[in-house]
This record gives structure tokens, C-alpha cells and sequence, in this order.
């Protein structure tokens, strides 16, 4: 990629990502909060455990490249609000087994309608149409796969 202006474009191109995902995290909270009372955050943690049995706080820390101590803090913010169940996993006493609870399934499934409209609104106001989203999904992807999570 050249430059642009003295910027690279790949810096140019970092930048904009970083400020699309501000803006995207915004109106989907807003949303969410508005139409759910459902804070995005905890919308990701539903998510994560949405096609699980059950998953461990390290695996919350992976899927959302956050620290153990943040994914510790969230589940439970996410139980107190009575949407997951936070248990002792009995096969390590250490570690904790999330659960969706049937209100958590419930409102996932209303909050991604929402959360897909709010998206939808962002993505026809510019015009972007299926192909580019899937071509753009397909970078992300790649992306992400190719980065190591959050350890910390």
C-alpha cells in the first residue's frame, strides 16, 4: 500500500477500522440498551455461549480478546442480571462453567434482531451492499484468526 497525505495507507487504513468500530459499538448499544435494557457487553457474553452447553471463563477471555479478570468481572455482571448461571466446573474446582439461562436464551434471540437492524441501518445508509460484507467478513476473519488473543 502507498502513502496518502504523508500517512500510510495502512495506517490510514487501521484508523478508520478503529473508528468504524467505535461507531458500530455505539449504536448497537444504544439500541440494545433502548429496546433491551441489554448492554453490548453482556450482549457478547450471550452470544459467545449461544451455541454452547457450557464454557469456562477462559474461554469468554478468547472469544472476546479480553483478560481473565475482565471476562470474570462481566459473567458475573451478566448473572447478577439473571442471564447466565456462573458454577464451579466440577472437573477443576478452579474454574468456573458458564451457562445460558432460559431468560439469557430469550433475550438473545430478541437482541439479535435488534442488533441486526441497528447493523442494517449503519450498512444500507452507505450503500454497502451482501458482496462487500462478505468480503469484508472474510478479511476480519483472517485477521482475527491470524492474531493471538489476550492473555493478559
Amino acid at each position: 500500500m502507498g502513502t496518502m497525505c504523508g500517512v500510510t495507507q495502512k495506517v490510514r487504513w487501521a484508523h478508520d477500522l478503529v473508528r468504524l468500530e467505535i461507531v458500530l459499538w455505539d449504536h448497537v448499544d444504544a439500541r440494545l440498551k433502548r429496546d433491551h435494557d441489554l448492554p453490548l457487553s453482556s450482549f457478547e457474553t450471550l452470544w459467545v455461549l449461544r451455541e454452547r452447553e457450557t464454557a469456562r471463563i477462559g474461554d469468554l477471555a478468547r472469544e472476546l480478546r479480553i483478560t481473565m479478570g475482565g471476562a470474570s468481572k462481566l459473567a458475573d455482571r451478566v448473572r447478577a442480571a439473571g442471564l447466565i448461571e456462573r458454577t464451579t466446573d466440577p472437573g477443576d474446582r478452579r474454574a468456573s462453567s458458564l451457562t445460558l439461562t432460559t431468560e439469557g436464551r430469550e433475550i438473545l434471540a430478541k437482541a439479535t434482531l435488534t442488533y441486526d437492524a441497528a447493523v442494517a441501518e449503519l450498512l444500507d445508509s452507505a450503500g454497502v451492499t451482501d458482496a462487500e460484507v462478505r468480503a469484508t467478513q472474510s478479511v476480519i476473519t483472517r485477521l482475527l484468526m491470524s492474531t493471538p488473543p489476550t492473555t493478559a
